[in-house]
């Protein structure tokens, strides 16, 4: 199969396949610690393995991957871009890729803390506000949460998607066995993660990225779409009520943003249903605990 690279294609082969398939997936990363045992930019190693997949899948565009988004863990070598700046630069580029006429954008970041998640969310629904293009802005997890995958940061999930791409960049043996894997949120890679399981989340998070990418391309009425946008508008409201609450209560006070209700909004939005995505992520936005 061919893999269309954005930077690789000649005007009139890009002009060719956004007369074809008017598809590009967009990968997001960063640079920032990820504990002992894993580079510093593996969200967008990650990132580039899953976009490269979807893109074949989808038979879409591929972008180069941008290592610039919001936000990171409190420790060394970490970017920390805030959303003043990205959320503009995200806007623009959404925007822009629209004008060149694609019809649907996949933005899908495998970094995912909340500000970027946020960031990222709102810069498309904003450009969906006042274009036509309609864009899939997803976190590795958001498709995959009734898959066994709910993403971490630099535990068992990325250790094992990442040894699935790049093994040559799992390093486990960092540090010895009794000390501490520091910056790791999530379970202990050690003994847990390994490639054959990063395999089958991989491909898991590719197939169903393009699944949903396809299908709002091809089989998504303008109806469906205003719905697609709703139901994206009160995602980001929960995740904005959640990030209000992390500056102005102690963390232990603050739910996870992973709560059952919000897992069933994802799980609506992978099926295309909508209308229920809304309706039950408007539970968690009347109480962050459900």
């Amino acid at each position: 199969m061919t893999r269309y690279r954005l930077e690789e294609l000649f005007p009139e082969d890009l002009q060719t396949r956004l007369d074809a398939r008017p598809l590009l997936v967009l990968p997001f990363g960063t640079i920032e610690w990820h504990s002992h045992h894993l580079p510093l930019g593996l969200d967008g190693l990650v990132a580039q393995g899953i976009c490269e997949q979807v893109a074949d899948l989808a038979d879409a565009v591929l972008c180069p991957v941008s290592y610039w988004a919001v936000g990171g863990v409190p420790y060394p070598y970490t970017l920390n871009l805030p959303g003043s700046v990205i959320e503009p630069l995200l806007t623009t580029v959404f925007e822009q890729f629209g004008a060149m006429g694609f019809r649907v954008i996949v933005a899908f970041t495998g970094h995912f803390g909340l500000e970027q998640t946020l960031t990222l969310k709102r810069a498309a629904l904003a450009v969906m506000a006042r274009s036509p293009v309609t864009i899939l802005p997803v976190t590795e997890y958001d498709l995959t949460t009734d898959a066994g995958y709910r993403g971490d940061h630099a535990g068992a999930g990325e250790t094992s998607l990442l040894w699935a791409l790049r093994s040559d960049l799992v390093k486990l043996d960092a540090v010895t066995p009794d000390a501490p894997l520091d910056g790791v949120l999530g379970a202990d890679p050690r003994g847990v993660a390994s490639a054959d399981q990063g395999r089958v989340w991989l491909d898991t998070i590719a197939a169903r990225t393009a699944e949903v990418a396809v299908r709002l391309l091809n089989d998504t009425t303008p109806v469906q779409r205003s719905d697609f946008i709703e139901a994206l508008a009160a995602g980001v409201r929960v995740l904005e009520k959640t990030s209000e609450a992390r500056r102005t209560l102690p963390k232990a006070q603050v739910p996870s943003v992973t709560t059952p209700a919000y897992l069933a909004y994802c799980q609506a939005l992978y099926r295309g249903d909508y209308r229920t995505a809304k309706t039950v992520v408007e539970k968690k936005l009347a109480d962050l605990s459900e």
